[in-house]
């Protein structure tokens, strides 16, 4: 079998530049959030809590869909309701 030469993932644009189509699909429902201490804080607490396994299923769920660890969804699940309460 004789090849073409080209590689198929180089000629797709997705490759080239993942950002150049119409990500309006994927922001319009987004409820985008800073996520402040996630990002620029330091994580040195340890906290140990009890959640039904349903609650613990959907969590995990949510995360995946966002491609995100469960333990990172919840934190900032946690740190965008603290910034909701102090904006009022």
């Amino acid at each position: 079998m004789k090849k073409s030469g080209k590689n198929p993932l180089k000629e797709a644009n997705y490759f080239d530049d993942p950002l150049a189509g119409d990500l309006s699909e994927l922001m319009k429902d987004a409820d985008w959030q800073v996520a402040k201490f996630e990002l620029t804080k330091p994580k040195t607490e340890t906290i140990t809590m009890r959640v039904s396994k349903e609650l613990l299923k959907e969590i995990k769920g949510e995360a995946k869909k966002r491609g995100l660890d469960y333990t990172k969804f919840m934190r900032i699940l946690m740190e965008n309701y603290i910034r909701r309460q102090k904006v009022g």
